[in-house]
């Protein structure tokens, strides 16, 4: 029991390091994220230094953690507050920090959803599909999408999107955060491709995410570690880790082979009249007029 489990211990330390060489298509997975829409209806009384808010119409849905603009505050303009505490269908919220604008008991606002939970296995992003456009949602780093928030109001679909911060702040726990921008004024679906986590270990029943054509790979790699420190033989150790690697090496291969996008090229001749039904007749025309390069003689 005690060297079955170092052999478990040996064999995890080694599926961990070879999800982490690459990314693997195994650990791929995906999601869907709908956006909110906003919220403007009726008024909002806020007050300055108070973090307490009152809407006048009270929103359907809770709207703890969404974003707050008032249109009207000209003393911090362009200020955006978090809502840190709100009941679905109640008029009171709580803001994350004192209002910094002048008191206003019937201020215009928005309230927008620009923030959403990633999976609890979320690694990394690969990408994010969106719709309607022909360019890709472009993932940018989270002090270019701070310093657009700092400005920029806009609302529409969403065009660009980061991966910041904890649903708890700095909380690792929690679940990552996707922010996208401009805020979202309508339900939009986004397809998020990533890379998961290894939340899934050799124990008892429960085995890898590595396919069973290169799982043998983990048996090399194991015991490529385990002859030198368990039976001081590094001989055998050194054989194994040379059959481990040359696994290593097929396994990226192969999957380049499956993934790499690949460049496709097909002449276009259906501009030729060889390819057009009924062909075109060719009587009269020359170099000059055919290729439209040289004139023809008068």
């Amino acid at each position: 029991s005690t060297e079955m489990t170092k052999l478990d211990a040996v064999i995890n330390e080694v599926y961990r390091d070879i999800a982490m060489k690459y990314d693997w298509e195994f650990l791929d997975k995906r999601t869907v994220i709908n956006t909110v829409d906003d919220i403007t209806a009726g008024t909002i009384s806020v007050t300055n230094d108070s973090t307490s808010a009152t809407f006048s119409s009270a929103p359907t849905p809770t709207v703890l953690r969404r974003k707050l603009h008032v249109t009207g505050n000209t003393t911090d303009s362009g200020a955006i507050y978090r809502v840190s505490a709100h009941t679905a269908g109640a008029t009171a919220a709580t803001l994350d920090a004192v209002y910094t604008g002048g008191t206003n008991t019937t201020a215009s606002y928005s309230v927008w959803g620009d923030e959403y939970d990633l999976p609890t296995d979320f690694s990394k992003p690969l990408w994010i599909k969106r719709y309607g456009w022909q360019q890709p949602l472009a993932l940018i780093g989270p002090e270019e999408m701070a310093a657009i928030k700092v400005w920029d109001v806009s609302v529409g679909k969403p065009q660009v999107a980061t991966i910041q911060d904890f649903q708890t702040t700095g909380d690792p726990t929690t679940q990552r955060q996707l922010v996208i921008h401009p805020y979202p004024d309508e339900i939009y679906r986004l397809e998020v491709h990533y890379r998961r986590t290894l939340n899934t270990e050799l124990s008892g029943s429960t085995e890898p995410l590595i396919p069973d054509d290169y799982r043998q790979i983990l048996v090399y790699g194991a015991l490529a570690r385990g002859y030198p420190i368990f039976l001081n033989d590094v001989v055998r150790g050194k054989y194994f880790e040379t059959l481990f690697n040359d696994v290593l090496a097929l396994m990226t291969t192969m999957q380049n082979e499956r993934t790499s996008d690949r460049p496709h090229i097909q002449v276009r001749d259906d501009y030729r009249s060889f390819y057009k039904r009924g062909r075109v007749g060719t009587a009269g025309v020359d170099l000059g007029s055919f290729f439209d390069r040289f004139p023809i003689n008068p």
